[in-house]
């Protein structure tokens, strides 16, 4: 635990913030059953309400969960609360992999429901997108991803934060697209296919995903259509675009309930 004393040594702005990692801890340690030191916490409440702090944050400090009350799961929402207060009155906003994962954030393969669905990633440029796709493929069940050469690996810092635990899970390789061509259920995700609610998804397959700027390359579009065909979402906005990471959730739950609902 931190020496209360030692905070008075920093900055203002330093002290609220390392509270808000003293509260981060004891959220921690309250989601995942450990033991935590409330009389210790009771002295960081009481330090918060002698700063000058917004009116919203003080009246959060005097409701009853800032005293006795340190059940599970009103306490670790009410710490949630003035963490997340704290850190927006630094304007410090969090970024999704800031979140705390109830999980400990080791994955265990054995409890995962595999179905026989894989994607190819061609020319994705982003870590984060390369790991938001492994996180939403690991929900539905892909049993495999497929790599093009020069993409960030699903080892890297950025990918591992927003991939959450699954880059290490879901089996991943290497590919270049010609190693897709002796499949049969290969389709690809991209502008003027076949709308979602239209397209007839295969019990087991491949989806092809390409680049955020460029899309899907001349090759892969022409093997996608030389077996399955092309698959689109539908959009009223005037950009008529979306993220590669999201637009892929919105295809893999559609698969995906397409195959369990069969």
């Amino acid at each position: 635990m931190f020496p209360l004393k030692k905070l008075e040594n920093l900055s203002f702005n330093s002290r609220l913030r390392k509270i808000a990692r003293i509260l981060h801890q004891a959220e921690m340690d309250l989601i995942s059953g450990r033991e935590f030191n409330s009389l210790y916490l009771q002295k960081v409440f009481d330090l918060l309400k002698t700063y000058k702090l917004p009116c919203h944050l003080l009246k959060l400090l005097k409701t009853r969960y800032s005293r006795v009350k340190f059940d599970f799961p009103h306490f670790s929402r009410y710490l949630n609360r003035l963490r997340h207060g704290i850190l927006a009155f630094l304007g410090a906003e969090p970024a999704e992999w800031d979140f705390i994962n109830p999980q400990s954030g080791i994955l265990a393969q054995e409890v995962r429901k595999i179905l026989p669905l894989r994607v190819y990633l061609e020319e994705i440029r982003s870590p984060y997108n390369v790991g938001a796709i492994f996180r939403t493929a690991e929900a539905f069940g892909v049993e495999h991803i497929y790599l093009s050469p020069n993409i960030p690996l699903p080892t890297h810092k950025r990918a591992q934060r927003t991939a959450r635990g699954c880059t290490t899970i879901i089996p991943w390789s290497i590919e270049k697209l010609a190693t897709l061509k002796q499949n049969k259920g290969v389709f690809a995700l991209e502008m003027g296919g076949i709308p979602l609610d239209e397209f007839h998804f295969p019990a087991s397959g491949i989806v092809l995903v390409g680049s955020e700027e460029l899309g899907l390359s001349p090759e892969a579009l022409k093997l996608a259509r030389s077996k399955l065909g092309v698959v689109s979402i539908s959009l009223a906005g005037a950009k008529r675009s979306l993220n590669v990471s999201v637009a892929f959730g919105i295809l893999m739950h559609k698969w995906y309930s397409t195959i369990v609902n069969s």
